[in-house]
């Protein structure tokens, strides 16, 4: 298969990406936007400066403060500079235009008494909530108040999907003779997933490289105990049905703790203890058990109303309605007896 949990080698992790253009994702992350700030000239420019990587010396060329009236640029998003306090008219008319064209947006209360710091932090934590799946790398890559976001939501909505796919495909696994190979599949499939996030919370992270040798370094921090851990534990799926919620709270706690793991690695630049990963994979299989519950029980939920369509859908489908009230159609009357030899 090219992968093991003895050996995960760059060249079988590049074929099981492959179909992934990895270049696509690099490209999103480098792109230009345009981030327009609007409001009080002054504290919408401290509102750029705390948004600057390089603070108010540097303003980051991306962000706007103010651009002029008939400006026929549309911006990726906005964040509009209000003080606190009772809003005016033209406040609630610029938030009505934002919300009528779809532009994503936050409303920053700002004025002399507040830092700024936090509430910039907010207001981005709001605009990566809002904005495109394509948007939100470039964001963060660019503009470090950005990224602590953009890290959760990545790595929860991988985990997530990881677990979802645990969860289907153990339904499938109910049938022995189908476990071992879907088994083997959900390693792959689990495996490119949890990569693939890997790569773009790199990204994220301000950093830029050619994709297989950032691939490459991931391999190294991970491939010394979390990610084979996280994979032999797979096993566990090999159990018919019984192993299906530990199984959807591995993808999802593997998953997890596999991002955490590469956040620290990508934003302090070192590879977690062996404590910490225990750590992180206590936490994410504490956490994954909570998501299994919750898969399990929507699932449970859904099979109930599929059962209760079909049930109602046999009534009104010819052929498939019971020809009487009861459990059985009464049964045909016995044939009169014979009458006695003889007679």
């Amino acid at each position: 298969m090219g992968i093991t949990a003895g050996s995960l080698k760059l060249t079988n992790v590049w074929k099981v990406i492959r179909e992934v253009d990895v270049d696509a994702i690099r490209r999103e992350a480098l792109a230009p936007f345009d981030l327009v700030i609007l409001g009080d000239p002054r504290q919408s420019e401290r509102m750029r400066a705390a948004l600057s990587p390089d603070g108010g010396a540097a303003p980051h060329r991306f962000l706007r403060v103010n651009p002029p009236g008939g400006d026929p640029t549309i911006p990726n998003a906005v964040i509009v500079v209000a003080p606190p306090g009772p809003r005016s008219t033209d406040l609630d008319s610029t938030l009505r235009y934002l919300v009528d064209r779809r532009i994503p947006h936050a409303l920053a209360l700002v004025d002399d008494s507040v830092a700024v710091d936090a509430i910039a932090a907010e207001a981005a934590a709001t605009i990566i909530a809002a904005l495109q799946e394509p948007d939100r790398l470039a964001f963060a890559h660019q503009l470090p108040v950005f990224r602590a976001p953009l890290y959760e939501r990545i790595i929860e909505d991988t985990a997530r999907a990881n677990a979802s796919f645990a969860f289907t495909s153990g339904l499938a696994e109910a049938m022995p003779i189908l476990t071992a190979p879907l088994n083997l599949g959900d390693m792959i499939v689990l495996t490119k997933n949890q990569l693939l996030m890997g790569y773009r919370l790199v990204l994220a992270s301000g950093r830029d490289g050619e994709p297989k040798k950032l691939i490459g370094e991931l391999l190294g921090v991970l491939g010394g105990g979390l990610l084979f851990r996280q994979l032999a534990r797979q096993l566990v799926g090999l159990i018919p049905v019984v192993g299906i919620l530990p199984k959807v709270a591995v993808a999802y706690g593997g998953t997890w703790a596999i991002g955490r793991a590469v956040v620290l690695w990508a934003t302090e630049g070192r590879t977690a203890s062996a404590e910490t990963l225990r750590s992180l994979s206590s936490e994410g299989l504490e956490r994954g058990r909570a998501v299994a519950r919750e898969i399990m029980s929507r699932g449970r939920a859904g099979a109930a109303k599929a059962s209760g369509r079909w049930d109602r859908l046999k009534a009104h489908v010819p052929g498939l309605r019971r020809r009487a009230k009861g459990a059985l159609a009464a049964p045909p009357p016995l044939p009169p007896p014979l009458p006695p030899a003889g007679s």
